[in-house]
């Protein structure tokens, strides 16, 4: 971990589908992905008290027919895989620090 304050900036609140704890993909919205585009294709996340690598990817899509498609955004990680099925978690950037914070959101 970095010394000093994080200095965050808030991303996007997301819910954790039921897919995420086996591909380690947690889907984000096209807004999101253009935020944390500042720290790259590949970057550092941290999920609790632990930090590891992501990726911001894409997939193109026509989940909505052959005549709407569209890309999908998503941040991949090994840690994301241990984010509970249907939790709103919050995503910030620690510009400080330049990696991606992952936070279990209180109800």
């Amino acid at each position: 971990m970095s010394s000093g304050p994080a200095r965050t900036r808030p991303i996007e609140r997301r819910t954790v589908s039921r897919k995420t704890p086996g591909d380690g993909k947690l889907e984000i919205t096209k807004i999101a992905a253009t935020r944390l585009a500042s720290l790259g294709e590949r970057f550092v996340v941290a999920v609790d008290t632990r930090e590891g690598q992501a990726a911001l990817g894409t997939m193109p899509c026509t989940c909505r027919g052959d005549d709407a498609p569209h890309v999908h955004y998503f941040i991949e990680s090994e840690l994301l895989r241990a984010l509970p099925v249907g939790s709103q978690v919050d995503l910030l950037v620690d510009d400080t620090a330049s990696r991606l914070i992952v936070v279990i959101a209180s109800s």
